[in-house]
């Protein structure tokens, strides 16, 4: 018998457990943690890691997963996130003596209906270490002005928080490059294959030239046979369906400030104006003028509430 562990079960001094289920989100989801380290278990993985003070923890899919003190904790709060400007900020507490964990926690939406390649192929789970058990540089200075900009709610804060949470996301993304030095496969190795990163360059530099796939692989430097095989098994897609997602997201953009349809399709390199709106309808499912007034009655609805 341990004397010391049979004393203390006499007194019966117990700390607090707590285990937080974040449900499966139609958004990315993330978490900076302040302090306090916690075991993470992303659902379908075996076993759970540790992660510590000043590590960010990104999903950039939504996928469900448990924070926890102890495998043995029993639920504390099921928790679902996901963007909405609306909510406010919360702050959670659990109650007694044991162990605490202080993590800010949020969401981004991508504004775009349909999935876009690259965004797809990003992995479920990016972590990004603390560095001696502070958030890294570049990521600590943005978290910390969401958590001011959540807390204070002061004129403006739902623009900042936009704009700041979009900055973390890129940022996590930058360093998660930095440190998969050796990815082969995927979205870091799309970026980092000098010829396919070079294609992508080229199609969003000029998403209104009308490409073929030869002139892509004459510009790179490779056979049109080689050239389509690396950019489909890196990018996920062929670079004549990627080009044309690439136009239809910046269509969106360009139809939410109001540009004109015919500037649009000249823009995007559609030889007229019923051109762009049958590849518009065929890649988005709905005409660009419905897309349009759906927005318009979205933003409208934002304002109402």
């Amino acid at each position: 018998m341990d004397v010391l562990t049979d004393v203390l079960n006499a007194f019966e001094l117990k700390g607090s457990r707590w285990r937080y289920d974040f449900t499966e989100s139609k958004d990315s989801t993330f978490h900076a943690i302040s302090f306090g380290g916690a075991y993470l278990q992303i659902e379908g993985e075996a076993e759970p890691m540790r992660v510590e003070d000043g590590d960010v923890l990104l999903f950039p899919t939504g996928h469900p997963h448990s924070l926890y003190d102890d495998s043995r904790s029993p639920l504390t709060r099921l928790v679902h996130l996901d963007y909405n400007p609306q909510r406010g900020y919360q702050v959670i507490n659990s109650e007694g003596e044991g162990q605490k964990l202080l993590m800010l926690c949020g969401a981004f939406h991508f504004d775009y209906p349909s999935d876009f390649s690259l965004l797809r192929r990003l992995p479920k789970f990016i972590h990004i270490p603390g560095a001696q058990g502070h958030i890294a540089p570049g990521c600590a200075d943005i978290v910390r002005l969401i958590a001011r900009e959540s807390a204070l709610q002061q004129l403006g804060a739902e623009a900042m928080l936009n704009r700041l949470t979009e900055l973390l996301f890129i940022q996590v993304i930058r360093l998660w490059i930095d440190q998969a030095a050796e990815a082969s496969v995927g979205w870091i190795a799309a970026l980092r294959d000098p010829a396919i990163s070079a294609a992508l360059g080229l199609i969003h530099q000029s998403p209104h030239h009308k490409w073929t796939v030869n002139e892509l692989a004459e510009a790179v430097a490779l056979s049109r046979s080689a050239f389509s095989a690396r950019f489909s098994e890196l990018v996920g897609e062929p670079p004549l369906t990627y080009l044309t997602r690439w136009r239809m997201l910046r269509a969106t953009r360009l139809l939410k400030n109001e540009v004109g349809m015919e500037t649009i399709a000249e823009l995007l390199g559609y030889e007229s104006e019923a051109a762009f709106r049958k590849a518009f309808k065929r890649e988005m499912g709905i005409p660009p003028a419905q897309y349009r007034r759906l927005d318009e009655r979205q933003h409208a609805a934002k304002i109402a509430d």
